[in-house]
């Protein structure tokens, strides 16, 4: 068994929100925003304002209501009579007849203990996307990274990060920890705040320093910046957390694609990683 879980909704993180991601909320479609454009539904999707529509029409409804937004798939929900609809890394749920909206957590209640249904889902499509994210992390230079290296390196993972998340600068404190027990941590860019904010400013100083790792040193531990400017991959990097669904800081990508999202102590992500390059590390615990 796992010591960790791919869990999206963590408290140990920064997170990067949205108007539909915080907390319970419920919306009435049928009054809200332009009325359905039904020339995008063929009849066959379409069977009716108050009757259940398929996980197409629904798509396109929300895609039509909520512009902007990119529905990535539809899918039935553990409460009858409800889609769940996953969109850049955040779950949705919506009524099957396209009439109301629900964010936030849905929890089961006919166990012994409340069941996280949204945490169970995002964690299953979180494992369904790993080899696209290792993928996409394997295709970035490592120049193009910070990289605090490991003189014996058995495990590299890559960290999305912001020098003002109070938990990246924690996960930082242990990077020599983590450099010790044969984990290189390599860091991309991720400005919650926005390309041009005063969060972009100071990782794109970081990143065109002349001692990259100094600097961001500097930054996380000292809070001391250097301001400076160069052609740099910061803006890229942060377009790349929207295409990967990324919400928070710190964002761990594991070799094999794993997101771990939020601060892990570096003993139990040691654990973690020994445990996923030997499974017998963990058998029978």
């Amino acid at each position: 068994m796992n010591v960790l879980r791919p869990v999206i909704l963590s408290f140990a993180f920064c997170l990067s929100f949205s108007a539909l991601a915080e907390g319970f909320q419920l919306f009435d479609l049928s009054k809200s925003g332009k009325q359905q454009d039904s020339s995008n539904l063929n009849q066959e999707q379409m069977v009716g304002a108050m009757s259940e529509l398929s996980p197409e029409a629904i798509k396109a409804l929300l895609e039509q209501k909520l512009p902007g937004i990119e529905i990535s798939s539809v899918e039935p929900s553990p409460k009858q009579g409800m889609y769940q609809a996953f969109y850049n890394g955040q779950l949705l749920y919506i009524s099957t007849d396209g009439q109301f909206l629900f964010t936030g957590n849905m929890l089961g209640l006919s166990g012994e203990q409340p069941m996280n249904h949204t945490e169970e889902a995002m964690s299953i499509k979180s494992a369904e996307l790993s080899p696209e994210r290792a993928a996409t992390i394997d295709s970035i230079k490592e120049e193009d990274m910070v990289v605090f290296k490991a003189d014996k390196e058995e495990y590299a993972i890559t960290v999305f990060t912001d020098v003002d998340c109070a938990y990246c600068r924690k996960l930082h404190k242990e990077v020599p920890q983590l450099n010790a027990r044969g984990i290189t941590v390599r860091y991309l860019a991720f400005p919650r705040a926005g390309v041009g904010s005063s969060a972009y400013d100071k990782l794109v100083s970081v990143w065109c320093a002349e001692d990259k790792p100094m600097a961001m040193d500097n930054a996380k531990l000292k809070r001391q910046f250097s301001p400076k400017t160069c052609p740099n991959p910061v803006a890229s990097q942060y377009n790349l957390t929207r295409k990967l669904g990324l919400n928070g800081t710190p964002a761990l990508i594991l070799p094999d694609g794993e997101l771990i999202a939020g601060y892990v102590p570096f003993e139990e992500l040691h654990k973690h990683l020994k445990s996923k390059s030997d499974p017998s590390e963990t058998a029978g615990k």
